[in-house]
């Protein structure tokens, strides 16, 4: 019986820790974002840094799976963010972090993704540069390479809460290609 209680009583406080790290485990807002490289959905290579340096941009980089209902309901919101802000110096990177990349494939030409789309199985490379511990994680970079806005999750409940989200990071975006 005391093994039981000691044995039950670990478990709880294994338990609070965890909790206590998952709340403050998200990269934060003026770090700088680290940078990797990933294959891309083409076989490509992608490098972040490449897409933070030059003219002025603003990068959109989220960190999802297929299989992750609050990821499959932010993408229609960033594909159509993504499109209308490509011309103006966006820069979309999708980073899925599926076991497997025809699943990716299939599920990218499904919603008609047009951004650039890398490949981390398991989140093996990004997940602990971006201290990534749920999906999706969402984070607006400047064109300094600068994290300045993080989002984790993304609503599933009403429609209304998920185009307020859209809406704040639409207007993220639009602080930030506003920048000189």
């Amino acid at each position: 019986m005391k093994i039981r209680r000691a044995l039950t009583l670990a478990i709880v406080v294994a338990s609070v820790g965890v909790l206590a790290v998952a709340t403050f485990a998200n990269l934060s807002p003026k770090a700088k974002a680290p940078n990797f490289t990933l294959p891309t959905l083409e076989g490509k290579s992608l490098t972040l840094s490449d897409h933070t340096k030059g003219s002025p941009r603003a990068v959109v980089l989220d960190i999802w799976a297929t299989w992750c209902p609050p990821c499959r309901a932010e993408i229609p919101y960033l594909v159509d963010l993504y499109n209308g802000y490509k011309d103006k110096g966006l820069v979309m990177i999708g980073v899925a972090i599926d076991q497997e990349k025809a699943d990716v494939k299939e599920f990218a030409k499904q919603q008609k993704i047009s951004y650039t789309l890398a490949l981390d199985p398991g989140a093996e490379t990004i997940g602990s540069k971006y201290k990534v511990t749920g999906i999706p994680a969402t984070y607006v970079i400047d064109k300094k390479g600068v994290v300045r806005y993080v989002h984790s999750g993304f609503p599933t409940r009403s429609k209304d809460e998920q185009q307020k989200e859209a809406k704040q990071i639409e207007n993220e975006v639009k602080t930030l290609l506003a920048e000189k």
